[in-house]
């Protein structure tokens, strides 16, 4: 098995980091010690996000997922709900390859994302700019920045510390990527997954909102799978599997059934998504 999945990894140099793990036993890790400490996980940061969504609402800093956007963010659509940002069903007229022209020029970026026009609310579109939305909002409730709220209540709890994380210039933590951490911390944010949001018998994580986020996803009509709550969701086998994924083939996949969490890395201008995928069902294969 160990000696499969060592082929795998060094079939590719792309591939920086690989870790597989059943039960939270590990069954392979291997690193590359020439890439950086801290990974660019990309958009791997909105499933972090999400993460925290559900911390903010288990500690009653946010009521409901049906709470309009407006009651947090003045100027707001009144007909957003919180949900439809975690599902990138809100409408904000917007595609991701167009965000970096809106935020290049912005000095402030909640306020301009705001005034975009809305088109086809309720349908999934994937947009980096609802999730930085969900960061405006944890700030506003919390009265902490997305990062500060992240090391208190999800960070410090694991024992991760190397950690970065954007801010935009009103100082509002990036929501939709910009997260930079070591490969060590995603094991252990993998682990506490496995493990339904538990560090040994403290809940870190509502293992309510582990499933709600991950099971009936939205329908995306794309191949990376339907969309939850921050996380991508696809049968294997005809059992749910969801994962993080992040440009450049960043993927963190965890298999609830099963007890497996699969994590890679890699050099985003040599890989994709469509390898990444390919090498974690190749690793499922084998294990299972």
């Amino acid at each position: 098995m160990i000696k499969e999945i060592l082929r795998l990894y060094e079939r590719d140099e792309s591939i920086h980091n690989l870790y597989v793990s059943i039960s939270n036993r590990e069954i392979f890790s291997s690193q590359d010690k020439k890439s950086s400490h801290l990974i660019n996980i990309r958009s791997m940061t909105k499933s972090i996000v999400s993460l925290l969504i559900g911390i903010a609402i288990k500690k009653e800093f946010i009521k409901s997922l049906e709470t309009p956007i407006n009651y947090f963010l003045p100027g707001a659509p009144s007909h957003i709900s919180i949900r439809e940002l975690l599902t990138m069903s809100s409408g904000f007229d917007i595609d991701d390859k167009d965000l970096y022209g809106l935020v290049v020029n912005s000095n402030d970026w909640v306020r301009d994302i705001l005034n975009l026009p809305i088109a086809g609310r309720g349908a999934f579109r994937y947009k980096g700019v609802d999730y930085h939305l969900l960061s405006a909002i944890i700030s506003k409730s919390t009265g902490l920045t997305l990062s500060n709220f992240a090391q208190t209540n999800l960070f410090s709890p694991l024992e991760i510390i190397d950690v970065e994380w954007e801010s935009d210039p009103q100082g509002i933590t990036v929501g939709s990527t910009g997260l930079k951490i070591s490969f060590e911390s995603l094991i252990k944010i993998s682990q506490i997954l496995v493990n339904n949001g538990l560090e040994n018998t403290n809940e870190i994580i509502p293992n309510d909102w582990i499933n709600v986020s991950t099971t009936n996803g939205i329908p995306t009509n794309l191949n990376y799978g339907d969309y939850g709550f921050g996380w991508w969701i696809k049968t294997y086998k005809d059992n749910e599997v969801y994962r993080a994924l992040g440009s450049g083939g960043q993927q963190f996949l965890i298999y609830p059934k099963k007890r497996i969490s699969i994590i890679v890395t890699a050099n985003p201008k040599k890989f994709d998504h469509l390898k990444s995928e390919a090498i974690s069902n190749q690793i499922l294969d084998i294990i299972t």
